[in-house]
């Protein structure tokens, strides 16, 4: 990473946090100037009451002054934490005198207490972000290992702004602890969204804070991965590593200041650190930036390392790289490029032996370690970059082969489309890696596809986990529409709550029934078009009516307008008590209406056609539903049951989980590991474990459909997913793709290499 993206990252996300500081100090003094009004109203001691009162005057009177203060301490603090990450500036007991020692006061004791006691409460509460900061500010710094004392974004900094500004503007000490310890409650409720926010403004500058891959007690954590790594894999590496620490050596030599590989702890002049080379290579831009000791050449127009490695991708598109490598000329290329190249040779050693994947498509899948390589050399982004289409491309082909049964025909067609697959990149890639993107899209249509057609029960239920998430799609949409409208306008709150409670259900049930028939929108026997103009004939007839016309018209509507909000109501299956309730209701305020005695005369009216007017911006389209918000929707249980009791699907329901959603990490574990065909094995209650498969994931990722080795159906929402996961309920038979499986034995060997014999 060049030294102006650098300061770039750090001046985005300092202004991000600035910003997003002082957001959250103007809302928490708001919302703890109401928490004080709240408990003053309960407080039972006059004492209280008065501090409370002071406090709230505080607050309220003081704001803009107590604002200010916070704003510049935590701008000071700020400053001065950017100057010092990973740069050690402050004095060790070693470099003081006796003459600069002091007694430490209560109140330096009271000031320790109080701010680490708010910070470990916003730690908590925001632990996995600051973790990932803390990540990204080592890796921004070459750095192994986070420390969040290094971390410029630290809960200790912002603690510590808002207890010396609350300090410095109140002097009666019980009165600013009583103000701070309400502002440490309002400002929590707030933080979730500055962390997201300062992590946010990295992301969109392309640094995510990838943990580092190392074997983990926690096969199945989304970011830590461990296996067994296979014995013969590790003798095909070591002569690969052992080559890359010569090669380091020799750099180090013509570069003694700190060249490629050196120990980060260790500094300039000691020997090469072979793991923390392979460590750095895959960590990102800027651990990549420090491999080559300072700024690396851009590769030149035609690449000769490329031309030579596409002559053998045509005349010899299985050759094994480590036996191409003589007749390579190395000599011309540079010294990320030679590394590359015994990179990638030894992650494909490693997949040649991994014995999760067939032997003949393994076979089929190393026949890309030549294309990868011309992709690596082109783009070095490929080695770190988990989004990249070459290294998605490979772990999709492994995992899809993974799941296949060779010795049965739809195993044998998944492993015919992952060769016809791989010879279509030897023939098609060139110098342009969007062939990769290509061969990833048109391989998820196939397996979609062939997912669908190989098990009639499988297909019934990927119908239904469809229409359950377009139902829970269209309910989320029609609901806020119905707010939309409802909302300029001067509706019975009775009436309203009634609307948005039940006629969504309403219109999109009559929605489906209406495509299940076979009818349109413009059908006379449309169930949607006759429900849907209930809402302006409901709306107009709780208005007051001020002339006989106007009565004698609501009369008349009145049995049509009755039949079909029952028959409405009835669609959904609402309470027959509820629905006693709601008729009644009317019947009181309509009954009120005509003897003209409901409201005030001067309420705002809608004509009837204006009502139909605004009503029409409600649109449902069972057929056109679609998601575009980041997270995905969340299905209710009661619909996906009731969908699949309709469609005669027979499938366990897991859809209950302990927490609604999920984190954005979360989402994108999923979305990166979790593939139609992804084997599993389920828990059973007596320890054993049942195969499975995922044969099927809604157009959104709100659903996850599952059928185990009997032909059983399992349905997860994506949240309940991840709880089966953490529980270990259920796990995927790879424990990590196959690229990070490669990488993973890569450090583990290096490990091994580092040791003493």
């Amino acid at each position: 990473m060049a030294d102006t993206e650098y300061k770039r990252l750090i001046q985005v996300s300092k202004d991000r946090a600035l910003f997003g500081f002082l957001a959250v100090a103007q809302r928490a003094i708001q919302d703890a100037e109401r928490a004080a009004a709240d408990q003053q109203s309960a407080a039972r001691s006059g004492a209280d009451r008065t501090a409370l009162a002071a406090v709230r005057h505080f607050l309220r009177q003081d704001s803009a002054q107590l604002l200010r203060r916070a704003e510049a301490l935590y701008r000071g603090y700020l400053d001065r934490a950017f100057q010092t990450m990973y740069v050690d500036l402050r004095p060790g007991m070693r470099k003081l005198s006796a003459d600069e020692l002091t007694l430490i006061d209560d109140e330096v004791v009271n000031h320790q207490i109080e701010v680490g006691r708010l910070a470990e409460r916003i730690r908590e509460a925001n632990e996995e972000t600051i973790g990932r900061l803390n990540v990204i500010v080592a890796q921004l710094h070459g750095q192994t290992e986070a420390r969040e004392r290094e971390n410029p974004f630290r809960p200790y900094l912002v603690a510590r702004a808002l207890y010396e500004a609350v300090k410095d503007a109140v002097s009666d000490d019980a009165r600013a602890r009583t103000a701070f310890e309400l502002l440490s409650a309002a400002a929590l409720a707030h933080l979730p969204g500055f962390y997201q926010s300062v992590r946010d403004a990295f992301g969109s500058l392309g640094v995510q804070g990838k943990f580092v891959m190392q074997r983990s007690r926690n096969p199945h954590n989304p970011r830590h991965y461990q296996g067994p790594t296979a014995e013969a894999a590790m003798a095909r590496l070591m002569p690969g590593l052992q080559r890359l620490v010569e090669t380091l050596q020799v750099s180090h030599a013509a570069a003694p200041s700190g060249g490629i590989g050196t120990s980060v702890a260790a500094g300039g002049g000691q020997q090469p650190d072979i793991q923390d080379f392979i460590r750095r290579m895959f960590s990102g831009p800027r651990g990549l930036a420090g491999l080559a000791g300072g700024n690396r050449p851009a590769a030149p127009p035609v690449n000769p390392l490329v031309a030579e490695l596409g002559r053998h991708q045509k005349q010899d598109p299985g050759a094994d790289i480590a036996r191409l490598r003589e007749s390579l000329s190395l000599d011309k290329a540079s010294m990320m490029e030679r590394m590359t190249v015994d990179v990638v040779s030894m992650l494909f050693d490693f997949i040649r032996e991994d014995d999760k994947i067939p032997v003949a498509q393994r076979q089929a899948i190393a026949r890309l370690q030549i294309p990868l390589l011309k992709a690596a050399v082109l783009e070095p982004d490929l080695l770190h970059d988990e989004g990249h289409p070459a290294r998605q491309l490979l772990n999709r082909l492994s995992s899809a082969a993974a799941a296949a049964d060779p010795s049965d025909e739809g195993g044998r067609a998944v492993g015919a489309e992952i060769g016809r697959v791989v010879q279509r990149v030897l023939d098609e890639f060139d110098t342009d890696c969007a062939v990769f993107a290509d061969c990833l899209q048109a391989f998820d249509r196939f397996m979609s596809g062939h997912l669908r057609q190989d098990d009639t029960a499988a297909r019934r239920a990927t119908e239904a986990v469809e229409a359950a998430e377009r139902f829970s799609i269209l309910l989320t949409r029609t609901t806020g529409a119905l707010c939309d409208v409802l909302l300029p306008m001067n509706v019975d709150k009775r009436i309203s709550d009634f609307i948005i409670h039940a006629w969504p259900h309403v219109l999109v049930h009559a929605s489906w029934q209406d495509v299940e028939a076979g009818r349109g929108g413009d059908h006379p026997q449309s169930l949607y078009r006759q429900y849907h103009a209930v809402l302006a004939d409901l709306v107009w007839s709780v208005q007051d009516k001020q002339t006989p016309p106007e009565r004698n018209a609501l009369i008349r509507l009145l049995p049509d307008l009755v039949r079909r909000l029952r028959g409405g109501l009835a669609l959904i299956q609402m309470e027959e008590s509820e629905s006693k309730s709601m008729l009644d209701l009317l019947m009181d305020m309509h009954t009120q209406i005509l003897r003209g005695a409901a409201g005030s005369q001067a309420a705002a009216r809608n004509s009837l056609e204006e009502l139909r007017g605004e009503f029409a911006r409600v649109v449902v389209n069972w057929e056109r539903a679609s998601w575009e918000q980041a997270e995905p929707p969340q299905p209710r249980a009661s619909l996906i049951e009731e969908v699949f009791a309709r469609r005669g699907v027979a499938a366990e329901l897991r859809l209950d989980a302990a927490f609604a959603g999920a984190s954005a990490d979360e989402r994108e574990f999923l979305a990166r590991t979790w593939l139609l065909g992804t084997r599993v094995a389920f828990a059973a209650p007596d320890g054993q474990q049942l195969p499975g498969r995922l044969v099927w994931i809604s157009t959104h990722r709100s659903l996850y459909l599952f059928r185990r080795e009997g032909g059983e159906l399992t349905l997860y929402t994506y949240a309940s997913l991840l709880e089966a996961l953490r529980d270990e309920s259920l796990a995927p038979v790879e424990y990590a793709p196959v690229f990070e499986r490669a990488v993973e034995s890569l450090l583990f060997g290096a490990g091994r290499l580092a040791q003493p014999a």
